[in-house]
């Protein structure tokens, strides 16, 4: 599994950095979504960009736990 970090394009909405995760079953990008009105906290998404890996996206409060998630997918 190989990981790329970049910055994202929409960062004044999102963390600053986007995390490609990616192998031979697919590509999946990690994001940090900052604290909304409604949100006490920001978490942590993940949404498939290349293969039929899950539906839509996932959210998670910590970051250990959405690269967890990560690599049960990709690997």
């Amino acid at each position: 599994m190989l990981e790329e970090i970049r910055i994202h394009k929409g960062y004044q909405l999102f963390g600053k950095y986007q995390h490609i995760f990616s192998s031979e079953k697919g590509k999946i990008s990690l994001i940090r979504l900052k604290k909304y009105y409604s949100e006490k906290v920001s978490f942590w998404e993940i949404y498939c960009l290349e293969g039929n890996l899950f539906e839509d996206t996932e959210r998670f409060k910590i970051k250990v736990k959405a690269v967890k998630r990560i690599k049960e997918l990709l690997e």
